[in-house]
């Protein structure tokens, strides 16, 4: 009896501990370090790898299919979720093609933003944020460059998996300590978001 008690209380202690660490008011930027933090802590995702990829969406909806071509359906976007920040980490497996215009300085042509944590690397795209030298260099440390060998264009083998599980978080806009993370299989928008109390 006394053992449990302890671990629900370790448990306990170890959840309230990452989500005070969280910060509350933000955008995109503060809600994707709310979700690597999580992540880190809490997911088993986590232990499996060592370089992520990040995605975050600022505007969410509710994909659906439409079928009103016989011929050809269709994904299109239906509801929105007006007060939902999502961001998806996923394990990362590709290399990132690096071609002329792959320069210090340029924006929205590579993953231009990182954190590493613990000797591990989540990566992401920013289009506001210029590319930094120190960037190139923590993705080519993880060995996720790959040259085009002087114009000859090689492209990286890809691996595509669509059993491969991603943690999705969703956050409330007004306050990023409120959240639910799903782990799942399915893009982010192909399936209904959790409910958030975001009042």
């Amino acid at each position: 009896m006394k053992k449990s008690i302890l671990i629900i209380v370790v448990v306990l202690i170890s959840c309230a501990s990452s989500k005070k660490d969280f910060t509350k008011m933000g955008g995109l930027d503060e809600a994707i370090q709310n979700a690597i933090l999580d992540f880190s802590k809490k997911s088993r995702l986590y232990k499996k790898n060592s370089v992520f990829t990040v995605w975050a969406q600022d505007t969410l909806y509710r994909m659906v299919l439409d079928k009103s071509n016989e011929n050809k359906y269709k994904w299109v976007e239906g509801d929105l979720y007006e007060q939902t920040i999502a961001v998806s980490i996923t394990a990362s497996y590709n290399k990132i093609l690096m071609t002329d215009s792959t320069k210090v300085g340029s924006i929205g042509k590579f993953p231009s933003r990182y954190i590493e944590r613990d000797g591990k690397l989540f990566y992401w795209w920013d289009s506001d944020q210029p590319l930094k030298q120190e960037t190139l260099d923590a993705l080519g440390k993880y060995g996720l460059l790959q040259d085009d060998e002087g114009g000859w264009v090689k492209f990286p083998d890809m691996t595509i998996n669509d059993a491969q599980k991603a943690a999705h978080y969703y956050f409330c806009r007004n306050n990023l300590k409120k959240y639910k993370r799903v782990t799942t299989n399915k893009g982010i928008g192909y399936y209904d978001a959790p409910k958030l109390d975001c009042n």
